[in-house]
């Protein structure tokens, strides 16, 4: 709840689809643009919106195929290995390499919420990193400094 309250109070200068979940399991899907917001309660979401669908770029179409496969791979009892390959492994057809079209897959990461921590990867193929955000709340630093990955495309993107 108090994520919701504050994408709502946020000013945001493009669309984005957040995906929240606290330590109970419950989640919600935030879809925001710049001229609205609206909150969905399902547990999976791809690169299109399911309410402001007015807002949907011109071609959803592969973003709706990838959410169906999604929902036909994936099951409660799936290990957190497994299910980061899953999204994050291009034979699977749920990683985008439509970067064009600016729906492509740029991270994969998977959250723990019970425990705090978060796997993230960048481009295919990646091996996760894992950040422990639990012990950065307790003020210790955390001993990652940047995300190395690749990802395949000739586009440039803004890195630090």
């Amino acid at each position: 709840n108090e994520a919701i309250q504050l994408l709502k109070e946020l000013p945001h200068r493009s669309s984005f689809s957040y995906i929240l979940m606290d330590k109970e399991s419950n989640y919600a899907i935030v879809e925001v643009t710049p001229r609205s917001i609206d909150i969905r309660y399902e547990p999976i979401s791809t690169n299109h919106f399911e309410l402001l669908t007015h807002e949907n770029r011109n071609y959803t179409k592969e973003s709706k195929e990838r959410l169906e496969r999604v929902i036909n791979t994936t099951r409660s009892d799936l290990r957190k290995e497994n299910a980061f390959k899953l999204f994050n492994d291009p034979q699977y057809n749920i990683y985008s390499k439509l970067f064009k079209s600016w729906s492509g897959t740029i991270h994969t990461s998977l959250y723990e919420p019970q425990t705090l921590t978060t796997w993230i990867g960048l481009g295919e193929n990646s091996s996760p990193t894992k950040i422990d955000f639990y012990q950065w709340l307790k003020n210790n630093t955390l001993t990652i400094n940047q995300l190395n990955g690749k990802i395949d495309t000739d586009l440039t993107f803004a890195t630090y």
